[in-house]
């Protein structure tokens, strides 16, 4: 599925971009989960506890949990190349 991007910070007119969706896995299962945590309360609590369930049902392997600097900051550059390497896929989640 495309979707398409619209960047409205670029003068004079917005640019546009597509990009693709990632394709999703056909099973969960024995697959490496990356979290990031956004440092909202209950953030890091509410991520474990679905990264759990997750280990129960489907035996993910949590292999990496990124605390981001705060709410409105991206994910590091650093801290996605850890998750490139180690984690199938990553859930970001808020707290609160």
């Amino acid at each position: 599925m495309n979707r398409t991007v619209f960047d409205p910070t670029v003068s004079p007119a917005p640019t546009s971009g597509t990009f693709c969706y990632a394709p999703r896995p056909i099973s969960l299962k024995g697959l490496r989960v990356g979290l990031v945590e956004n440092t909202k309360f209950n953030s890091e609590v509410i991520l474990r506890k679905v990264a759990e369930r997750l280990a129960t049902r489907y035996q993910i392997t949590l292999t990496h949990l990124d605390r981001k600097k705060s709410p409105g900051h991206s994910v590091t550059p650093a801290a996605i190349t850890v998750f490139q390497q180690k984690a199938d896929f990553v859930l970001a989640g808020v707290g609160d």
